[in-house]
């Protein structure tokens, strides 16, 4: 039993020998496939060359805070950790997912940090606390986004999307899964013209919205329009 211990605690110190030895950028790279509570909430503190990388802002350019479960969303303080994650990226954040937690104060705070380079932000299950008002002041600064989902924020009308539209021209994908009808539909298709992908799950709009979206988006490659129990696809001739 004793040998067996002994064996099993070197092959424990080899292994983590290890992982201590790989290059820099190979750990980085590692990291980076991991979310943003595990490496703030674990792997930060494993030793100090590990603390050392967490504190590169080239870690920061995504911050992923989705898929983690109303519990935990619960037992940790997303935001605060949210808010640390973009204070890390120092202004090189790329990529930015929030669920649960997202505020207008949060989507103002990432403005206000320098995080001008953006180019994929998703909202997802937010709620009530993401409003027109935060979406669009955010926005008017995020000249280079490129892909968009806001997904059940029902305080976020067409209101919000003409703004994004005319703010964000590099805009090439957009989900709205968020119980819009026609003034969310006209306001995609008159603002949004060079979007290729399109995710309209579960909204209310009418073929009005949908032959403006057609005539107004000509670049589309793809269009999900699942559960949008209004629209009737054999009156669109274009189908």
């Amino acid at each position: 039993m004793a040998r067996w211990t002994i064996k099993r605690s070197r092959k424990r110190k080899t292994a983590g020998r290890i992982w201590l030895g790989l290059p820099n950028d190979l750990t980085l790279m590692i990291f980076s496939r991991l979310s943003t509570v595990d490496i703030l909430a674990s792997v930060q503190r494993v030793c100090r060359q590990w603390w050392s990388i967490c504190m590169d802002p080239l870690m920061w350019r995504t911050i992923n805070m989705c898929d983690l479960g109303i519990r935990n969303s619960v037992d940790y303080k997303l935001e605060k950790m949210c808010r640390h994650a973009i204070d890390r990226s120092c202004g090189q954040l790329e990529d930015i997912s929030i669920e649960y937690f997202g505020t207008d104060d949060l989507l103002r705070y990432i403005i206000d940090s320098g995080c001008y380079k953006l180019r994929r932000l998703r909202l997802v299950q937010c709620f009530y606390e993401i409003s027109d008002e935060g979406l669009c002041e955010m926005t008017e600064k995020l000249s280079l986004l490129e892909e968009l989902d806001i997904i059940l924020c029902p305080y976020v009308s067409s209101i919000a999307l003409e703004v994004i539209g005319r703010s964000c021209p590099l805009l090439k994908s957009f989900k709205f899964n968020n119980d819009g009808g026609n003034k969310e539909a006209f306001a995609i298709a008159q603002n949004m013209s060079n979007l290729r992908h399109l995710q309209l799950v579960d909204n209310y709009f009418d073929n009005s919205g949908l032959s403006a979206i057609l005539d107004g988006c000509p670049h589309l490659e793809s269009l999900d329009l699942r559960m949008c129990l209004k629209v009737e696809l054999g009156g669109i001739k274009r189908f």
